[in-house]
């Protein structure tokens, strides 16, 4: 005799899809969804297909962990056809988590009594990245009137000074001193945004709580922030990572500036940009180390340094 259940399981995860305007943010929200089918049999297995929620295309390399009570896991990856199978489980009780790189997670909790074939149908929501206060600051090599452009793939959600379809007009001294079209003092240009293209780091560092402010400091210093840029760095970021277990920390290059071009008259000699993603864990894991060198400044002349960050929870870890 068959026994067929059905579950709906529903994550409620909220986005912040951002329109700017004066003072107002919209948000949407969306849902990570999970339909189990289940039916008695001789052992226990799990299958089925994961996909986008708002598009339905399947997500190949997504990961399924079942972890036991004891700690002991059981794990599949996605084929390209978004679909799973993990086969002949012991009777117990497991928590499974789905995640793919770019989606929000989604969790359930079986308690296996009776050997049982269950049918999954997963749908994960796209994750949304906040870049979260970069700020650039700007040291001519004397006064003189500067023009800043950000071609960004995304949402502008806060700038300030305000942002125009233009940009930002600003006369800057040496020391880094801005001064707006009525003569307001600044010491940086400061903006935040939701892009639309995500970065999906695939080598970083993973750093303990405590080792976190002296990590920054040392690689601050090597990628060209000074003193006051770094400090100013640290003390925005500390207090949401130094009480972690662990931290996992990833300086992004190339694909940074691809997503938020700076487009500055006149032209800099040399352009600092320090855009972290980091993001939380529970236990120390095994990552690809990253190599900075190619990110490495040495100031000369018109000197632009920027540094921002976001903090993600789509990293995926094999280990």
């Amino acid at each position: 005799m068959k026994i067929y259940l059905k579950i709906i399981l529903l994550l409620a995860i909220s986005l912040s899809g951002c329109k700017t305007s004066k003072n107002t943010s919209e948000f949407k929200e969306y849902h990570s969804q999970m339909e189990i089918k289940s039916t008695l049999y001789q052992s226990t297995n799990f299958t089925g297909n994961v996909m986008e929620l708002q598009t339905s295309e399947v997500i190949p390399f997504a990961k399924v962990v079942l972890t036991d009570e004891k700690g002991k896991y059981f794990g599949s990856i996605t084929d390209e056809a978004g679909n799973f199978s993990i086969e002949n489980l012991p009777l117990g009780v497991y928590r499974m988590r789905i995640s793919a790189a770019g989606y929000r997670d989604v969790e359930n909790v079986f308690d296996i009594k009776r050997h049982t074939n269950y049918k999954l149908e997963v749908k994960l929501s796209v994750y949304v990245t906040q870049v979260e206060k970069p700020v650039i600051y700007l040291y001519p090599t004397q006064k003189q009137n500067i023009h800043v452009r950000l071609n960004y793939k995304g949402t502008l959600t806060h700038t300030y000074p305000k942002y125009s379809e233009k940009g930002w007009n600003v006369t800057a001294e040496p020391n880094g001193t801005l001064y707006d079209e009525n003569g307001q003092e600044y010491y940086a240009l400061f903006w935040e945004g939701n892009p639309t293209e995500h970065i999906i780091p695939t080598d970083g560092f993973v750093v303990s709580g405590e080792e976190t402010a002296a990590f920054l400091e040392e690689k601050l210093a090597y990628l060209g922030l000074n003193r006051r840029e770094a400090n100013e760095f640290i003390m925005y970021w500390l207090p949401r990572m130094e009480n972690n277990p662990y931290n996992f920390i990833h300086f992004a290059g190339k694909q940074y500036e691809a997503q938020a071009e700076l487009d500055i008259t006149p032209t800099p000699e040399t352009i600092i940009r320090v855009m972290m993603l980091t993001q939380p864990l529970e236990k120390k894991i095994n990552f690809p180390i990253q190599d900075l060198s190619t990110l490495k400044k040495t100031r000369k002349g018109f000197t632009v340094v920027e540094w921002g960050g976001s903090e993600i929870d789509n990293l995926l870890v094999y280990n």
